[in-house]
């Protein structure tokens, strides 16, 4: 009868020590608080204990506490109380797991140097259908806690997400592999430094991607606005059919003075030399009937102040169960080069879904070319790539968040910038409002909760970098794909012990 070798095993007090440390590294991998060497290490000890006890025991326990942890690491992002939550968190907490489950199935089989590649292709694989099919999109993604390594992020400009989190898996499962060598130089000295070299190289190619950015590029300054909508957030009881004229009027009212603050403000950016001024996510709260005036004052004031003017606003028509949520982009003609409405809604909000897919790039100051989305839309790489294949050299992505999702959320938006290699422009309301570089560099930032003032100004980049990921997109995730499907088929045919 075939048996698993002695040093595959662990013992029970060594098995729970190994548990309760990728328990604990797990609740700083991902979520409302992460330490970027965290999930390197987290993934290394819970495939530990999952290949090192039985097989059944193994993956058991190895979902409880994925589940677990995914209840403590989403708590207050996933917005939705009791059961809701724990039913979402811990499918986030499952699929987190799958991959486990495949490796375990088998590498074991696969056996030696080549068995530590399935770990890495199935989280790629998981990762890429998630992203394609979860109605929260790239939500969750191991990736997004590595942006304060710009170096090693830069390779989403060629390979997406799918190249990070790789690398993350593979490092787990060689450690793992080199563990049940017992970490003998003889046995795996060979293959570990190929690992070490291999990673050195993604670091070093990534910090010259950094260096060659040029340092005399033109720059067009951009202001990001957001203004406390007080009394006019009361549009949304307009949405009610049993509201009255006295709530019509006064919402009315309301609006009328945020948006005369919007313009002051916009204006005062203009003044000081401002070209793109953009608001925060539905920042413009309004009834539907004083649209088109709105939007005639928005041309007005981009013509006159020789602006791009993008408008960000919630249109409530009284007694609709849902608004819609738009971008109204002027340029300083006054011409309106799009009228976006989001495509992207997020789960369980009132907010109106209409367009498939964000706007093609347009002409915009000094050469350079702006395209837009709007909040939700930047989790799904997929529809962000529209922008990158548009060669858009600035994205200006108008959020709106909460203080559970800030900084994550925004530090999420910026990796949509590297894969397509464009500048990102995001003023958020109640959440941290950025504008980076196409490389990630963070150019300007202001944390609505930290700050009287929410607004940022930055000089950013005309020019963007076109990227091979922008060109040919998840190339390399499927290719992994292909590569875990060969896997499966070798293992078929082996006969090691799970």
């Amino acid at each position: 009868m075939l048996r698993r070798s002695d040093s595959a095993t662990l013992s029970g007090p060594a098995a729970g020590a190994v548990l309760v440390l990728a328990a604990l590294l797990l609740c700083i991998s991902n979520g409302r608080t992460v330490v970027a060497l965290a999930p390197w290490w987290a993934l290394t000890f819970l495939l530990r204990f999952v290949r090192g006890r039985g097989l059944i025991a193994g993956l058991g326990l190895g979902a409880v506490v994925t589940i677990l942890t995914a209840w403590i690491t989403w708590r207050g992002i996933i917005p939705v109380p009791g059961s809701a939550y724990l039913t979402i968190a811990g499918s986030f907490g499952l699929i987190f797991f799958v991959p486990f489950v495949v490796d375990r199935l088998l590498a074991p089989r696969i056996g030696g140097f080549a068995g530590t590649f399935v770990l890495p292709l199935a989280f790629v694989t998981t990762e890429l259908f998630t992203s394609i099919s979860s109605p929260y999109g790239s939500w969750g993604s191991l990736a997004h806690t590595q942006l304060d390594d710009l170096p090693l992020v830069q390779m989403v400009s060629v390979t997406g997400t799918a190249g990070v989190v790789f690398l993350m898996a593979w490092f787990a499962s060689v450690m793992n592999w080199a563990w049940e060598m017992r970490f003998s130089w003889k046995r795996v000295g060979f293959e570990v430094s190929i690992v070490v070299a291999i990673f050195t190289l993604v670091h070093l190619m990534g910090g010259v991607r950094l260096a060659s950015r040029p340092r005399n590029a033109t720059t067009v300054r951009v202001a990001g606005i957001t203004v406390r909508a007080g009394e006019a957030s009361r549009i949304m009881r307009l949405l009610d059919p049993d509201h009255t004229p006295e709530e019509l009027k006064a919402v009315h009212n309301a609006s009328a003075a945020l948006f005369d603050t919007l313009f002051q403000r916009s204006e005062r950016e203009a003044r000081a030399g401002a070209r793109i001024i953009a608001w925060s996510e539905a920042n413009g709260l309004l009834v539907k009937q004083d649209e088109p005036a709105t939007i005639a004052r928005g041309r007005e004031f981009a013509t006159r102040n020789g602006v791009y003017l993008f408008m960000a606003l919630a249109v409530a028509t009284p007694g609709s169960p849902r608004y819609e949520n738009l971008l109204v982009a002027i340029d300083p003609d006054g011409r309106t080069v799009f009228r976006y409405h989001k495509a992207r809604p997020v789960p369980g909000d009132l907010e109106m879904g209409a367009d498939r897919t964000i706007p093609k790039p347009v002409e915009g100051p000094a050469g350079g070319r702006i395209g837009t989305a709007i909040c939700f839309d930047m989790d799904f790489p997929q529809m962000i790539r529209r922008a990158g294949r548009g060669r858009a050299d600035i994205l200006i992505a108008p959020s709106s968040d909460w203080l559970e999702i800030d900084p994550i959320h925004s530090r999420m938006a910026i990796f949509r910038g590297i894969e397509n290699g464009f500048a990102v422009v995001r003023p958020t309301n109640k959440g941290l409002s950025i504008a980076s570089d196409c490389q990630g560099r963070i150019l300007a930032a202001a944390d609505y909760f930290a700050t009287a003032d929410h607004r940022i100004v930055a000089q950013v980049p005309t020019l963007g970098s076109p990227t091979f990921y922008g060109a040919v997109g998840d190339l390399f995730a499927w290719a992994c794909v292909l590569a875990l499907a060969g896997l499966a088929v070798l293992a078929q045919g082996m006969r090691r012990p799970l």
